[in-house]
C-alpha cells in the first residue's frame, strides 16, 4: 500500500470539509535505493465510499470523501466530517495545523520501470488518514518509508501466506522489532510529501507565475496548482489565495479603528441583502393585581430590516514586462496600496453610520455618559468613544487620557476615558465626539479581500482587488454624538515639563 504524506490545504470548520492533495503527479519518491512516481490519472478508487481515519486507525473514522478532482499535477480530495466528536477534533486540529497533514493509503496495480524510475500508471485508493507529521522542506521527498500494516495475531500467519502466493518477489526484513517489507518490484508503502516551497512565494513572484502559466508554460502551470490553497478548484486561475493580503501588507500597521470597534459577523457568502429582524413593539410586563390574576398580555410585534452588500474594487493594467523584469515587490506594492485603499473606505462607512446618529447636548465626558445612559432607556452604558483626532489631541493635552495601554492595535491614538476604551478616527468629523456601544453598528466585510491578477493579450498584466461589505446601524438610540466636548480639568503639562 502506497502512503503520499501531504498538508492539508484547507479545513473549513463552518462547512465541516477538509480538503488537502491525495497523490502528487510527477514527483518521485526513493524507497529502498528504487524510485517510483506516479502518473496524470493514474489513482482510482478502490470502493465507492473511501473513509477518512485518524493515524491509520481504522476503528477511528471521521468523514468520507465527498468529491475528487483530478489535475495535471496530482488528485485533490475534499472530505465531509462526520458530525462527532472525533469529527469536531480533527476539524479543529486540521485547522490550526496540529493535525495538519494529509496520509492516503493506495495499492499499487500497475508499475514500469523506465530510466531507473517505476512509472505507476495504475493504483486503488483505499483510505485516507489525518496525521500530526507536517510536509517536510526540500525541493523532493525527504521521507520514505515502508511498513507493513499490523494484522490481528490469529490472522497474520495466514496474510502472509497469502502474500507470498500474490507478491512471490517481496521479502520482509526485521528492523528494531517491527516487521518492515522492502519490495522488488513495488514498493508496499511511500510515505512522502513535496516541497512547500509554491506556497511560499511572494505575491509579485505569485503573479509572475500565473501570467506564464496563463500564457501556456507548464512549469508555471504545476506552481499554480500548488500555491492555490483557497481551493481545490482552478477554475479560476487568476485569484491569489487568501494568505497573499497578508503577505502584501507585510509588517505595515494598518490602522482600522472602526472596523476593530464594531466588526460583527461574517458577511454571507450569497446573496445581495441580507435581511435582519427588528422590533417594532417591546414586550410590555405589569405587575399583577394578585397572584392569582391572569398574567399581563401584550401583542408584540417584530418587522424585519434589509441592508445591502456593497461592493468596493479597484483594478489596472501595467506591461507584462514590468512583471518580468522589476522587482517582485512592485507587484506587492501596488496590491497593499489597494488593499488599504479599501480599508479606507470601510472606515469612512463606519463613520458614515455613527455621525447619522442623533446629537447630545453635553459637553463633558461626565454629563455626556449619563445622557447616553438615560437616552437608551436606563438599560445601556457606552462600550466605546470614539474621538476625532482633533477632540483626542484637546484630552491627551488636559492629561485626562489613560494612555498606558493601547486599546484597539498597532499605531493607533487609543487610550481610554472614564474606563471606557478611546477609539480616534480621521474619518470622523472635527470636533466631534461619539459614544456608542458596539453592537450598534453591524460592520462586515470580506476577509480577507480577493486579490487577481490575468494577462490581457501578450503585452499587459491586469491586477484587481476585490472587497465586499455590510453596512448598518442595529440600534440607532445606543449610539450619540456631541458636536462640543470637551476636557474638564486645569491643563498641567506646562508645569510638569521646567
Amino acid at each position: 500500500m502506497v502512503q503520499f504524506e501531504m498538508e492539508v490545504l484547507a479545513a473549513d470548520v463552518r462547512e465541516r470539509t477538509i480538503e488537502g492533495v491525495i497523490v502528487p503527479y510527477g514527483e518521485t519518491a526513493t524507497i529502498a535505493g528504487r524510485r517510483y512516481r506516479f502518473a496524470a490519472g493514474s489513482l482510482t478508487l478502490a470502493r465507492g465510499r473511501t473513509p477518512l481515519l485518524v493515524d491509520h486507525d481504522r476503528s477511528r473514522p471521521v468523514g468520507v470523501l465527498a468529491e475528487l478532482v483530478e489535475s495535471e499535477t496530482g488528485a485533490l480530495g475534499r472530505f465531509r466530517i462526520d458530525a462527532t466528536a472525533d469529527g469536531d477534533t480533527a476539524l479543529v486540529q486540521a485547522a490550526s495545523g496540529s493535525r495538519g497533514s494529509l496520509s492516503v493509503g493506495a495499492d499499487i496495480v500497475q508499475a514500469e520501470e523506465r530510466d531507473g524510475v517505476f512509472e505507476v500508471s495504475s493504483a486503488l485508493l483505499l483510505e485516507t488518514s489525518l496525521l500530526a507529521i507536517g510536509a517536510f522542506p526540500g525541493a523532493s521527498v525527504t521521507r520514505v518509508a515502508a511498513q507493513e500494516e499490523p494484522e490481528p495475531a490469529e490472522l497474520e500467519e495466514e496474510e502472509e501466506e497469502e502474500e507470498q502466493e500474490e507478491h512471490p518477489d517481496q521479502q520482509t526484513i526485521p528492523v528494531g522489532g517491527e516487521i518492515m517489507t522492502q519490495a522488488v518490484a513495488a514498493p508496499p508503502v511511500i510515505v512522502a510529501a513535496r516541497t512547500p516551497d509554491p506556497r511560499e512565494l511572494s505575491a509579485g513572484e505569485l503573479v509572475d507565475y500565473l501570467i506564464r502559466a496563463q500564457h501556456g508554460e507548464r512549469d508555471a502551470v504545476q506552481y499554480i496548482q500548488a500555491a492555490l490553497t483557497e481551493s481545490i478548484s482552478t477554475d479560476v486561475t487568476g485569484l491569489l489565495p487568501p494568505q497573499y493580503e497578508t503577505t502584501v501588507i507585510g509588517e505595515r500597521a494598518v490602522d482600522r479603528p472602526l472596523y476593530n470597534a464594531f466588526r460583527g459577523r461574517p458577511i454571507p457568502s450569497v446573496g445581495l441583502n441580507v435581511v435582519k429582524p427588528k422590533w417594532t413593539t417591546h414586550t410590555a410586563g405589569a405587575e399583577a393585581a394578585n397572584v392569582d390574576a391572569d398574567a399581563t398580555s401584550t401583542k408584540v410585534t417584530l418587522t424585519t430590516q434589509t441592508a445591502t452588500v456593497k461592493r468596493w474594487d479597484w483594478a489596472g493594467a501595467i506591461p507584462w514586462v514590468v512583471v518580468q523584469r522589476s522587482d517582485p515587490s512592485v507587484i506587492d506594492e501596488i496590491y497593499a496600496d489597494a488593499v488599504q485603499g479599501f480599508y479606507l473606505y470601510v472606515e469612512g462607512k463606519i463613520g458614515g453610520q455613527l455621525l447619522a446618529a442623533a446629537t447630545g447636548t453635553s459637553t463633558t465626558i461626565g454629563a455626556a455618559l449619563a445622557e447616553f445612559y438615560i437616552a437608551t432607556g436606563n438599560q445601556r452604558t457606552a462600550e466605546v468613544i470614539v474621538m476625532a483626532p482633533d477632540v483626542w489631541g484637546k484630552f491627551a493635552d488636559k492629561s485626562v487620557l489613560n494612555s498606558g495601554i493601547l486599546v484597539e492595535g498597532v499605531g493607533n491614538l487609543t487610550a481610554s476615558l472614564a474606563g471606557i476604551p478611546v477609539v480616534v478616527s480621521g474619518t470622523i468629523t472635527a470636533a466631534h465626539t461619539i459614544l456608542a456601544t458596539r453592537r450598534a453598528v453591524d460592520a462586515r466585510v470580506t476577509e480577507p479581500v480577493r486579490l487577481t491578477a490575468n494577462a490581457i493579450g501578450a503585452l499587459n498584466v491586469e491586477l484587481a482587488c476585490v472587497g465586499e461589505g455590510l453596512f448598518d446601524t442595529d440600534y440607532p438610540a445606543e449610539i450619540l454624538q456631541f458636536a462640543t466636548l470637551l476636557p474638564a480639568v486645569a491643563e498641567t503639562g506646562s508645569s510638569r515639563s521646567k
